[in-house]
C-alpha cells in the first residue's frame, strides 16, 4: 500500500503580479500587472483617462498602433533546477508576439486564445533571470496581408476602415462591435508561470462516458503521460464523493515512448447523475490522478466529472425541422441568454465576477447560456461554476458575422486554437455542443455582401470555399478526434427569420429591433429555437452618472452617442415607446421607462416561446451582461446592476408559468411546468380595480402537467371587466401549490400602459434588518405599476423589482448584503428610495419621489 503521507513538493513558481512594461519605441519602463493588459497599466499611471468614462473611448485609438514591451525578473532555486524538466506556463498572450527568456529567444504567439507550455530548462539560471514579451500591434502586424488580398473582407462590426480582424485570432469584438468600443489589446491576459516537472508530467485527462442510466454508469479517464527518464510508478485514483471506485496501478513510463496513454476504467452502480439547474442536482463526482515514485507524488491532475447524458435532437419531423436538447432522456426546454465577455480587458474579469455571474443565472431560473463567438473561450472558472450550477453552455467557437481566410497558415493556426480549447473544455460537464461560428450562413444568403464590398462572382465563390473549407472540414475534424460524442452545429442560426421559415430548427429573430416591427410579432414568430433576440434599453441613472458628467445627461449628447453603438439604437428606442408608454418626462426617465419597455417587450417572447413547447423548446435573448457601460440589449448592466429585464426572465423563467393572451374578446390562460412529474395545484384568477376591490374571481383544481405546456381556460372579457373600467383595472393569475405557495403570478392588462388610469399613490415602505439583510414591505393605497426601488449608489439587487403593487396586497422583497453589519444596513436603508410607471410621465408629471423614513 502508498503511505498516505507521501509529500508532494511545490511544482510551480507564479509569475503574475508586478512586471514592467513600455511602449517599444520609447524604453521607458514602468510598472505593469500580470495578468492585465496595455490599456489598464497606462490608466494605473495616469496615462490616460479612464477608457469607458464620458468619450474616451475615441481618444485612444493610438494605443492599438504601438508596440508594447513586458518584462520581470524572478529567482530560480538550485533544487527548482534540479528538475527534470521546466515549462514556461503562458496561459494567454494577446496576441502577437516574441518570449525571450535570459535574452534568448523561446518561442513566439499569434493567437490569443492558445496557452503556451514551453520547455525552458537550457535557458534557466540558479539565481536571478529574466523573461521578455515583446507585443507588435495586432494592426501593424496583419495590415500586410490586408493590402495583398486586395479586397476587404465583411467584418461590418470591425470599426476600422480596413477590417484587420479577420486576420487576427483574437477576441473579435475587441475591433468594435454594436454593443461594445474598440479597445485593441496587448498583454498578458492570462496567468503565467513556471511548472517544474519530475520525471514526469500528466499531460491531458480525457474522461470518456460508454453508458449511463439510473442503475450504472461506465466510464473512463484516458491519461497522457509524457516520461523524461524509464521508471517504474503507480497511479493513485481517487474519487471523493465515490470512494469505492479508488484504484492504484502499477505503471512502467518511458522516456522513448513518447507520450504513452493509460485507460482507467470504471463501473459505477447507482450513480448521481448531473441535472440542469430547475431539474435536479448538478452532482459531480471529484477524482484525483497522482503518479507517485519512491513514495513522492511526481505528477498530479484534478478532473471533476458529471455524469450525464446530453443528446441534440436536430432532424425533420412532423412539424418541420427539430432543435432541443435532451439531458438523462428527457427533453429539456432551454431557458437562458447570450453571455459575452463581461469585461472589454478581460484580465478584470476575476472569481468574484463569475461568480457573480453565475449568481444572477441561477436565480434568474435559467439552465443555459450561450458562449458567443464573437468573444474569447471563457476561462477554466467560467466552466466550473457552470458545472456547479447545472448551467448548460452552448459553446461557440470564436468566428462571428463575417467570412475569414483559409489559407494552410491560417488554418494550421484555427486547428491549434480549436484543439486546445476543446482539450480544454470537454470534460465539463456543462457543455452542451460546439457551434463553428455565429450568423455566417445568414449572413452569406441575406446580408448582401457581394454587393456591399464590391466582390466579382469569381472571389466571392472562392471566400465560400475557403468557408467550407474551415467550418465544414478544419472544425469538424477537430471535434471529431477529441470530442467526438458532442454535437457540433455549423452556423447558428439554421432557420432565417427574413424567410418566414419558422418551423425550421434554430432562430436569430430580429424582426423586432432591426427589422423595426412590433413587439407583437414575439407572439407570432415562434421558432422551434429562439437562439438570438433581443431590445436596447439604457442603464438606470445610478449606473448612468458612473461614466457621464450632468452635462453630458442627454439623450443627443457626444457622449451618450459613444455609449451607443448601433446606428438607429436611440431611435428605435423611442421610436417603440411613442406606442406603449406616454412621453418621459426628463433623462432619468427615459433611462427607467427604456428598461420596463424592454422587459415588457421581452416578456411577450418568453411567454410565447414557452407557451409553445414542444414545438419549440429553448429561448435564449441577447444579451446576459455588458462588456462596458452603455445602452445595450443587456439584462445585467456592466456594474452588476440587473435592469428590469434581469427580474422579468426571473419571473418568466421559473419552473411553472401562466401565460395570459387575449385575442379579441378572449383571454387564454395556459401553463407551462418544466418539472418532470405532475402534481396537484390550483389557479386563482381575480380581476382587481385600481382602488383594491376584487371585482371577478375564479378558482380551479389542475394537475400540472409534465414537462409540458396545457391550456387551462379560456375566459371571455367582457365577462371579466366592462368596457368602461379596463383603463383601471388589473387581472392577476395565480398558481397554488397545495401548501400554500406561489408558484407562478402573472398579471394582464386590458389596454396599453399609456392609457392606464393610474393615479399618484401614497406608498409605504416597512424596513425589516435582520443579519446580514435588508427586507423591504411596500403596500399602497391605489394600483402602483413598475415600482423600482434603488439604494442610491450601491450595487443593490434585491429579490425582485420593476414589480406592480396592488392595494391590500403587501409585497417584500429582500436584499443580501453579506458581510454587512446592522448599523451598516440601517445607514443604506436611509437612502432608499423608489418610483413607478406614473413617475416617468411627462403629461402626468407629479412628483412623489419617496425617500423611506423622510
Amino acid at each position: 500500500m502508498i503511505n498516505e503521507e507521501y509529500m508532494t513538493q511545490m511544482n510551480t513558481l507564479p509569475l503574475n503580479g508586478t512586471w514592467q512594461f513600455c511602449q517599444a519605441d520609447m524604453q521607458d519602463w514602468r510598472n505593469a500587472e500580470v495578468p492585465g493588459c496595455n490599456f489598464t497599466d497606462l490608466l494605473a499611471h495616469n496615462l490616460i483617462d479612464n477608457p469607458f468614462d464620458r468619450d474616451n473611448e475615441s481618444h485612444l485609438q493610438w494605443i492599438e498602433k504601438k508596440d508594447w514591451n513586458y518584462r520581470r525578473s524572478f529567482i530560480v532555486s538550485a533544487a527548482q533546477l534540479a528538475h527534470s524538466e521546466v515549462n514556461l506556463v503562458a496561459l494567454g498572450l494577446d496576441t502577437f508576439c516574441d518570449i525571450y527568456l535570459n535574452g534568448q529567444h523561446l518561442a513566439s504567439g499569434q493567437n490569443m486564445f492558445v496557452g503556451q507550455h514551453l520547455a525552458c530548462k537550457s535557458l534557466l539560471v540558479e539565481g536571478e533571470n529574466e523573461v521578455e514579451i515583446r507585443f507588435r500591434s495586432p494592426m501593424n502586424e496583419v495590415y500586410p496581408q490586408f493590402i495583398a488580398n486586395g479586397f476587404t473582407y465583411p467584418a461590418e462590426n470591425d470599426k476600422s476602415d480596413e477590417k484587420l480582424s479577420v486576420f487576427c485570432r483574437k477576441a473579435p469584438c475587441h475591433f468594435g462591435w454594436d454593443w461594445g468600443p474598440k479597445f485593441v489589446t496587448s498583454g498578458i491576459w492570462r496567468d503565467i508561470y513556471l511548472a517544474f516537472i519530475d520525471s514526469a508530467e500528466i499531460k491531458d485527462v480525457h474522461f470518456v462516458q460508454q453508458t449511463l442510466s439510473a442503475q450504472r454508469a461506465d466510464f473512463h479517464f484516458a491519461l497522457d503521460v509524457s516520461a523524461m527518464t524509464d521508471f517504474d510508478a503507480q497511479l493513485v485514483v481517487k474519487c471523493e464523493q465515490a470512494p469505492q471506485l479508488n484504484q492504484i496501478l502499477d505503471v512502467h513510463l518511458s522516456a522513448q515512448a513518447g507520450e504513452q496513454s493509460m485507460l482507467v476504467n470504471f463501473t459505477l452502480n447507482d450513480p448521481k447523475r448531473w441535472w440542469p439547474n430547475g431539474l435536479g442536482e448538478a452532482f459531480l463526482y471529484d477524482f484525483s490522478f497522482e503518479l507517485v515514485k519512491d513514495k513522492r507524488v511526481i505528477a498530479r491532475r484534478e478532473q471533476a466529472v458529471g455524469l450525464r447524458e446530453i443528446e441534440v435532437v436536430n432532424q425533420a419531423d412532423e412539424m418541420g425541422e427539430s432543435f432541443y436538447f435532451k439531458v438523462n432522456g428527457h427533453p429539456v426546454f432551454m431557458k437562458g441568454a447570450n453571455y459575452i465577455p463581461d469585461d472589454s480587458f478581460i484580465h478584470r474579469v476575476n472569481t468574484q465576477r463569475h461568480q457573480q455571474v453565475f449568481d444572477a443565472v441561477v436565480a434568474g431560473n435559467m439552465n443555459m447560456l450561450r458562449v458567443w463567438g464573437g468573444g474569447i473561450y471563457q476561462d477554466d472558472t467560467f466552466y466550473e461554476l457552470a458545472d456547479r450550477n447545472g448551467i448548460l453552455i452552448w459553446q461557440d467557437f470564436m468566428f462571428a458575422c463575417t467570412l475569414y481566410p483559409a489559407d494552410e497558415a491560417f488554418l494550421a493556426n484555427v486547428k491549434q486554437e480549436a484543439e486546445y480549447n476543446v482539450k480544454r473544455l470537454r470534460n465539463h460537464a456543462c457543455i452542451a455542443m460546439w457551434c463553428g461560428n455565429n450568423e455566417v450562413d445568414m449572413a452569406i444568403e441575406k446580408w448582401q455582401w457581394a454587393e456591399k464590398f464590391g466582390y466579382s462572382d469569381e472571389l466571392y465563390g472562392r471566400l465560400k470555399q475557403d468557408y467550407i473549407r474551415l467550418f465544414d472540414d478544419c472544425l469538424p475534424k477537430v471535434i471529431s478526434a477529441f470530442d467526438a460524442q458532442r454535437f457540433y452545429l455549423r452556423s447558428s442560426p439554421i432557420g432565417f427569420w427574413e424567410n418566414d421559415e419558422d418551423n425550421k430548427a434554430n432562430h436569430h429573430y430580429w424582426g423586432v429591433w432591426h427589422g423595426e416591427e412590433p413587439f407583437s410579432e414575439y407572439k407570432k414568430r415562434v421558432p422551434r429555437f429562439m437562439s438570438e433576440y433581443g431590445f436596447q434599453s439604457f442603464p438606470i441613472a445610478e449606473s448612468t452618472y458612473a461614466f457621464t458628467q450632468p452635462e453630458d445627461r442627454e439623450l443627443e449628447s457626444a457622449v451618450m452617442q459613444v455609449h451607443q453603438k448601433h446606428p438607429r439604437g436611440n431611435k428605435l428606442i423611442r421610436s417603440y415607446m411613442d406606442e406603449e408608454f406616454n412621453a418621459p418626462k426628463d433623462f432619468d426617465q427615459l433611462l427607467y421607462l427604456s428598461q420596463v419597455q424592454q422587459a415588457l417587450g421581452l416578456k411577450m417572447a418568453f411567454e410565447a416561446h414557452r407557451k409553445a413547447m414542444p414545438f419549440c423548446m429553448g429561448t435564449l435573448y441577447w444579451q446576459l451582461n455588458d462588456t462596458w457601460p452603455a445602452a445595450s440589449w443587456s439584462g445585467i448592466d456592466y456594474y452588476g446592476r440587473w435592469k428590469a429585464l434581469h427580474y422579468q426572465a426571473k419571473r418568466s423563467f421559473g419552473q411553472q408559468l401562466l401565460v395570459l393572451d387575449q385575442v379579441n374578446d378572449q383571454l387564454e390562460v395556459t401553463l407551462v411546468s418544466d418539472d418532470l412529474q405532475p402534481f396537484s395545484a390550483q389557479l386563482h384568477v381575480q380581476v382587481y380595480d385600481f382602488d383594491g376591490s376584487v371585482v371577478y374571481s375564479h378558482e380551479q383544481d389542475v394537475l400540472v402537467p409534465g414537462n409540458a405546456s396545457l391550456s387551462l381556460a379560456s375566459l371571455a372579457v367582457s365577462e371579466l371587466v366592462s368596457q368602461a373600467q379596463q383603463r383601471g383595472a388589473v387581472l392577476v393569475a395565480r398558481l397554488m401549490h397545495q401548501d400554500g405557495r406561489v408558484l407562478s403570478q402573472n398579471s394582464h392588462f386590458f389596454v396599453a400602459n399609456k392609457d392606464l388610469a393610474l393615479k399618484p399613490a401614497d406608498i409605504q415602505c416597512e424596513q425589516v434588518i435582520s443579519p446580514e439583510c435588508l427586507t423591504l414591505r411596500f403596500s399602497s393605497d391605489t394600483f402602483v405599476r413598475q415600482l423600482y426601488v434603488s439604494v442610491g449608489e450601491q450595487v443593490s439587487n434585491f429579490s425582485d423589482n420593476f414589480f406592480d403593487l396592488i392595494p391590500g396586497i403587501d409585497v417584500s422583497i429582500h436584499l443580501a448584503l453579506p458581510g454587512m453589519k446592522q448599523q451598516e444596513i440601517e445607514r443604506l436603508g436611509a437612502k432608499v428610495g423608489w418610483q413607478s410607471l406614473l413617475d416617468s410621465f411627462a403629461s402626468l408629471s407629479n412628483e412623489h419621489r419617496n425617500i423611506a423614513g423622510l
